[in-house]
C-alpha cells in the first residue's frame, strides 16, 4: 500500500505528468507510423506518390493520386506491399464490319478478344478477315471483316424437243408420216449468287438433264406416188341362196364372214409371227380366241376399193387380243401400209 500510494503520489506531480504525457505522444506516432504506405501510381511515364492507409482500395489512390481513367482503361496492382500501381490506358482500333466503320478499346488481347468485347460477330463461314483471329491487338490496328453469303436456288425446266424430219423412200413424195412422238425433257437449273457486304460479285448458273427430251421424227416421202393398181379394186361378189362368194370368176364357199378394223403392219425380213412362220404376204394377224390360228380367210375392205385376197391366220397382238382390231395386215413395205391405213374390213371365214 505504501509503494501504490507514493506511485499516485508521482504521477500527481508536474514532472510525472510531463514524463507520462512524453511517453503517450512516442507510442502514438508509433502506432500511426504503422498503419500508413507509400503506394506509387505510375501513368506512362508519369509517376505519383500517395501516401494513404493500407485498406484504401486501388480506385480510392488513384483518384487522390489526380489520375483520371476512361472506360477501357485498366490498371495493375505490383511490387511489395502492392506498393505501386500502373495504369494500361486503351487505345482504338478501327474495324470494318461488312463494309461499316467502327472503332474499338482495347488494352491487350488477341483480335478475337477485341471482337467479342465489342459485341461484333466473330467471322463464320466464308467471312474474310484481313487479320489472324490470334493475332496481338496493336495500337492503330485496322481490322476489314468482309461478310461473305452464298444464295442457292433450284429451279425445274422443261427441255423442249426438237422436230427432226428424215427423208423416206417408201413414202410418196409429198407426203409425210410421224414415225416417233415426240416427248419434252427436263432439268435443273442450279443459280449461285455470291454477295459480299450486302453486294452481288458473283453469279454461277450450272444445269443438270434430270429427263431426256426425244425428238419427234417426220418422215418426209421421196418416193414415186403410190400406183392406184396397189389398192385393186375388188372383183368378189356373194351369190345369193348360199354361203359363196364368186373370186375373179371362181366360186368359194364361206362358213360365216366378220366385219370389223382392219389395219397394216411391216417387219424386217426374218421376222417371225407368233405361230413360228416367217412373216410373209398372207400372213395376217388375229385374236386366235375369235379366229383360230391357221384359218383360211379372204379378205377384202368394205367399200371394196382393197382387195387383200387370200390369207391365213397365222399372227397376233395387242390391239387384236383388246378387240380394237379385227385384223393386222401384214404388207412388205411401210408405203403400203400407209396406203392401206385403217379401214373397214369384211373377214370371210374359208371352209
Amino acid at each position: 500500500m505504501r509503494m501504490i500510494s507514493k506511485a499516485y503520489k508521482f504521477i500527481r506531480s508536474r514532472k510525472g505528468a510531463t514524463m507520462l504525457l512524453a511517453a503517450a505522444a512516442l507510442t502514438g506516432s508509433v502506432i500511426l507510423s504503422s498503419s500508413l504506405s507509400v503506394v506509387r501510381v505510375v501513368d506512362g511515364d508519369v509517376t505519383s506518390k500517395v501516401i494513404t492507409t493500407k485498406n484504401r482500395n486501388s480506385v480510392e489512390i488513384i483518384r487522390q493520386a489526380g489520375v483520371a481513367l476512361s472506360e477501357h482503361d485498366e490498371y495493375s496492382v505490383n511490387g511489395a506491399d502492392s506498393s505501386i500501381i500502373e495504369i494500361i490506358r486503351a487505345f482504338d482500333i478501327t474495324v470494318f464490319d461488312g463494309g461499316e466503320e467502327k472503332t474499338v478499346s482495347a488494352v491487350s488481347g488477341t483480335v478475337a478478344d477485341a471482337l467479342e468485347n465489342a459485341g461484333i460477330a466473330l467471322p463464320e463461314g466464308e467471312d474474310i478477315v484481313n487479320v489472324a483471329l490470334s493475332s496481338e491487338v496493336d495500337e492503330g490496328m485496322t481490322i476489314r471483316i468482309d461478310r461473305v453469303r452464298t444464295v442457292t436456288d433450284t429451279k425445274t425446266k422443261t427441255v423442249k424437243y426438237q422436230t427432226v424430219t428424215k427423208k423416206d423412200k417408201t413414202l410418196a413424195a409429198g407426203k409425210t408420216k410421224v414415225s416417233v412422238e415426240g416427248v419434252n425433257g427436263e432439268k435443273k437449273v442450279t443459280t449461285v449468287r455470291r454477295y459480299v457486304n450486302g453486294k452481288l460479285t458473283d453469279t454461277k448458273v450450272t444445269e443438270k438433264v434430270t429427263k431426256k427430251a426425244v425428238n419427234k421424227v417426220v418422215l418426209k416421202g421421196t418416193g414415186k406416188e403410190a400406183k392406184k393398181t396397189s389398192a385393186k379394186k375388188s372383183s368378189v361378189s356373194v351369190n345369193k341362196g348360199g354361203k359363196t362368194l364368186t373370186i375373179n370368176g371362181r366360186e368359194i364357199s364361206y362358213s360365216k364372214v366378220l366385219t370389223g378394223t382392219g389395219t397394216a403392219y411391216t417387219a424386217r425380213r426374218g421376222a417371225r409371227t407368233s405361230t413360228g412362220k416367217a412373216v410373209k404376204v398372207g400372213l395376217v394377224a388375229v385374236d386366235p380366241r375369235k379366229i383360230p390360228y391357221g384359218t383360211r380367210l379372204y379378205i377384202v375392205s368394205s367399200d371394196g376399193r382393197y382387195n387383200y385376197g387370200y390369207a391365213i391366220a397365222a399372227d397376233t397382238g395387242g390391239a387384236l387380243r383388246s378387240g380394237r382390231v379385227l385384223v393386222d395386215l401384214f404388207y412388205n413395205t411401210e408405203r403400203e401400209c400407209v396406203n392401206f391405213g385403217r379401214r373397214q374390213v369384211k373377214v370371210y371365214i374359208l371352209d
